[in-house]
C-alpha cells in the first residue's frame, strides 16, 4: 500500500487525541502534515488525499449519494485510478464501479 498524504486542520497540534491519531498514520507509513508548508515527499501524492478537521468529530449529515461519490472518489484515488483494483477494494463487480463512477461524474 502506498503512503498517504493526511492534512490535519486542527487548533491544537499537541493535543492528545490529535498526537494519538497523527502517530497512528505515521506507524502505518503514512505522511501527516498540520501546515501548508510542508511538502510531501517523493512517492507521496503533492496535495493532501484526505484533511481531518475537529469538526469531523460532529459530521454534519450528508445524503447517502453524496457520501458513496466522495468514497467512490477517494478510492479510485487511493488505487491510482485502477478501476479493477478500486473494485476490488470496494467489494464491486468491475461494472458496477464504472456505474457508478458514470452516475456521480468521477
Amino acid at each position: 500500500m502506498r503512503p498517504l498524504h493526511v492534512r490535519l486542520l486542527v487548533s491544537d497540534v499537541h493535543r492528545e487525541d490529535v498526537t494519538a491519531l497523527r502517530d497512528a498514520l505515521q506507524s502505518a507509513g503514512h505522511v501527516v502534515v498540520h501546515d501548508s508548508d510542508t511538502s510531501a515527499p517523493a512517492g507521496v501524492a503533492p496535495g493532501p488525499e484526505f484533511v481531518v478537521t475537529e469538526g469531523a468529530a460532529m459530521p454534519v449529515p450528508e445524503s447517502l449519494e453524496a457520501a458513496e461519490a466522495r468514497h467512490v472518489a477517494a478510492v479510485l484515488r487511493f488505487a491510482d485510478g485502477n478501476r479493477r483494483q478500486a473494485a476490488l477494494i470496494l467489494g464491486v463487480a468491475r461494472s458496477t464501479l464504472l456505474a457508478k463512477i458514470r452516475k456521480h461524474g468521477l
